[in-house]
């Protein structure tokens, strides 16, 4: 099995369990990297509001083909109870291209109950 780590992390806490996965699994990793700022006070508030109007984002150019692993491993912060925007972007552009699915989330409270059938509704085709 070649699985492939994706995550998105805006403070740091996602990428730490994203990079524990990688090296429990020796496999490869894709960081995502939003060209919209998110950071302080401000990027908090925004972020919730995208993720609450399902927006996509852009993200900087990815390393990796998903389509040349047997499971790809979706990393997401939890935004307003919902997945990432950059992590939406992500499976829109990317979800044709997957075998398989896994996902992960990291959240500071309780609001996730509709964050893991979200993500695999929009990867699940029609």
């Amino acid at each position: 099995m070649k699985p492939l780590v994706v995550f998105y992390s805006r403070t740091g806490t996602t990428k730490k369990v994203g990079e524990a996965l990688v090296d429990l699994l020796q496999c490869d990793n894709e960081e995502l990297i939003d060209t919209k700022k998110r950071t302080g006070p401000l990027g908090f508030l925004q972020s919730g509001r995208d993720a609450a109007r399902n927006r996509l984002t852009v993200l900087e150019p990815l390393i990796h083909d998903p389509a040349l692993y047997d499971v790809v491993a979706l990393g997401t912060p939890v935004w307003n109870g919902l997945m990432s925007s950059p992590m939406r972007t992500y499976i829109t552009n990317n979800k044709a291209k997957f075998n398989r699915v896994a996902f992960f989330c990291t959240q500071g409270g309780n609001e996730n109950k509709k964050l893991f059938s979200d993500m695999q509704a929009l990867v699940s085709p029609l």
